[in-house]
């Protein structure tokens, strides 16, 4: 992130960006673990950041290392339309039990036999 942002107040609610080659237009941020409500205003506030930088390319989310969604995240992740790269099992579980799973980017990983 820019120096010039301002200290986050929990750790769980800091996003971070993964800069993309200057010839993909694209943006991905990485969530951070927990999506809770705690989080939920830096989440609205990272992607409006990412969608300026990206101008007219791509904002992607990169779901690979979050471990719990709530419910008003996922709204927020659902509300953006930003892709997700490689989400989590946690993350397909959570749109999976929000009814949600059409709204993943990526196909949700089918579910695990007992």
């Amino acid at each position: 992130m820019a120096s010039g942002s301002p200290p986050r107040e929990h750790g769980t609610s800091s996003l971070s960006q993964v800069d993309a080659p200057p010839s993909d237009p694209a943006v991905c941020l990485t969530l951070p673990e927990r999506l809770d409500t705690a989080a939920a205003s830096a989440l609205k506030e990272t992607i409006e950041e990412g969608r300026k930088q990206a101008g007219a390319g791509e904002v992607r989310l990169d779901a690979s290392g979050v471990t719990y969604v709530g419910g008003l995240c996922l709204q927020i992740l659902i509300a953006s339309g930003c892709p997700l790269v490689a989400p989590s099992e946690q993350v397909t579980e959570a749109y999976a039990l929000f009814g949600a799973s059409a709204f993943l980017s990526e196909p949700p990983m089918p579910p695990k036999e007992q």
